[in-house]
C-alpha cells in the first residue's frame, strides 16, 4: 500500500513540476450555426474553380451582431476546388466555399461552411476501379493494368436542396467564438453522376 501512495505522490510532483494543468473552460460564446440549401446542382463534370453558386437559408437565425436573417434569404458562394473525373478511374472532386447571405436591404452577412459537420460541402466521385487484390492474381494483373488506365471515373454532384451547415458571421474567422459540437443532419449525401 505504501508503494502506491509513494507512486501517486511522485506522479503529482511530476505533474506540478512539468506545469501540466487542466485547460480552463472556453468562455467564448458559441458560434452561431445555420443551415443552407443549395439552389442548383454543382457537378464536378462542369464546375470550375471560381464559379459562383447560389443557396438559401433554411431557417431564420440571428447573426452575432444582432442582424436577423430570415428563412429563404439568398446567398452566394464559389467553387473552391473542382477536378473532373479522368482516365485511370480518377473520380471527380468538388469543394464549395460559401461567402455571404444577401438581405432584402442589400446588407451582406458572411457565412462560413461549418467543416465540423459539413461532409456535404465536399464530394469525390467513384473510381470504378477493379479491387486491387485482383491485380495480385498471376497474369490477371497484366490484363487489368490497361483497363485501369483507360476507364473513366465518375463525376460527382452536390444536388439542389442539399443542406449544408454554416457558421453565421465572421466570428469564427476572428476566433471570437467557440465551435459547438456538430449538429446531426438528414441532408442527402452528394451523388455520383454517370
Amino acid at each position: 500500500m505504501e508503494g502506491r501512495g509513494t507512486a501517486a505522490a511522485a506522479l503529482a510532483a511530476l505533474v506540478t513540476l512539468l506545469g501540466i494543468t487542466e485547460s480552463p473552460p472556453d468562455v467564448r460564446p458559441a458560434c452561431v450555426r445555420g443551415m443552407i440549401a443549395m439552389t442548383s446542382d454543382v457537378d464536378s463534370a462542369y464546375a470550375r474553380p471560381g464559379d459562383s453558386f447560389g443557396f438559401r437559408t433554411v431557417d431564420a437565425v440571428i447573426a452575432p451582431d444582432g442582424t436577423a436573417i430570415p428563412a429563404g434569404a439568398n446567398g452566394f458562394g464559389v467553387v473552391a476546388i473542382s477536378n473532373h473525373a479522368a482516365r485511370g478511374g480518377r473520380g471527380g472532386y468538388v469543394v464549395l466555399e460559401t461567402r455571404f447571405v444577401r438581405l432584402a436591404d442589400g446588407k451582406h452577412v458572411p457565412v462560413t461552411i461549418d467543416w465540423a459537420g459539413a461532409a456535404r460541402a465536399t464530394a469525390t466521385g467513384a473510381s470504378r476501379n477493379i479491387p486491387g487484390i485482383v491485380g495480385a492474381v498471376p497474369l490477371v494483373g497484366y490484363v487489368l493494368g490497361p483497363y485501369g488506365f483507360l476507364h473513366h471515373g465518375k463525376d460527382i454532384t452536390i444536388p439542389r436542396d442539399a443542406q449544408i451547415p454554416v457558421i453565421v458571421g465572421d466570428d469564427v474567422a476572428a476566433g471570437t467564438c467557440r465551435m459547438p459540437a456538430p449538429a446531426p443532419s438528414s441532408s442527402p449525401v452528394p451523388s455520383a453522376s454517370p
